[in-house]
């Protein structure tokens, strides 16, 4: 059952999404306004993190090397904390309500289900390298000693060009919702 919502995890977002359209509350200029940094940064992550790795958009869990740069320096799952960045943006647009609905969706659908997933993989792929890189990096939120204590070791990794062509889906649905939803949010 994992594997099955692991290859279909992007559509979490699509239901997430719609239930909010669905049963919205009222519109909050100051709750839209909140949101609009964590939907930017969120993205922004996700840019960053994407530039790193060869391909994420699969199906299956796969690596082909040991991403310790760039934002993997300081979380082993960049990508996935920036979707929880944009969702919890989403949820503020929404309203307290979804807030507490979103991390919950978020805490199982990542922590529970698709992260282990992945840690199993890797751990099995890298073996030591990947328990010295687990043990030593938060998974999706660092704390301060973490962002002190560490640089963004070796930036020359980075592709914009590939991680333009991976986000460019990401961003135009990020736009996309978030216009949509403060849309519905206005005029409900």
């Amino acid at each position: 059952m994992r594997k099955t919502i692991f290859k279909y995890r992007g559509l979490a977002w699509g239901i997430f999404a719609a239930a909010v359209l669905v049963f919205p509350v009222s519109f909050s200029a100051v709750r839209a306004a909140v949101s609009l940094p964590l939907l930017m940064g969120g993205q922004a992550l996700r840019f960053w993190a994407a530039g790193f790795i060869p391909k994420y958009r699969t199906l299956t869990v796969g690596a082909p090397n040991l991403v310790t740069d760039g934002p993997y320096a300081w979380v082993r799952n960049p990508l996935y904390a920036g979707n929880g960045i944009m969702g919890f943006g989403w949820a503020v647009m929404a309203g307290p309500v979804w807030c507490a609905a979103f991390i919950a969706v978020y805490f199982v659908l990542y922590c529970i289900v698709i992260i282990p997933i992945e840690e199993k993989f890797l751990s099995e792929r890298f073996g030591d390298e990947y328990e010295r890189y687990r043990r030593s990096t938060p998974s999706i939120m660092p704390g301060l000693n973490d962002l002190r204590r560490k640089s963004a070791r070796g930036g020359g990794g980075f592709d914009g060009k590939k991680s333009w062509l991976m986000e460019r889906h990401s961003l135009g649905m990020n736009i996309f919702v978030t216009v949509l939803l403060a849309i519905r949010l206005y005029f409900s």
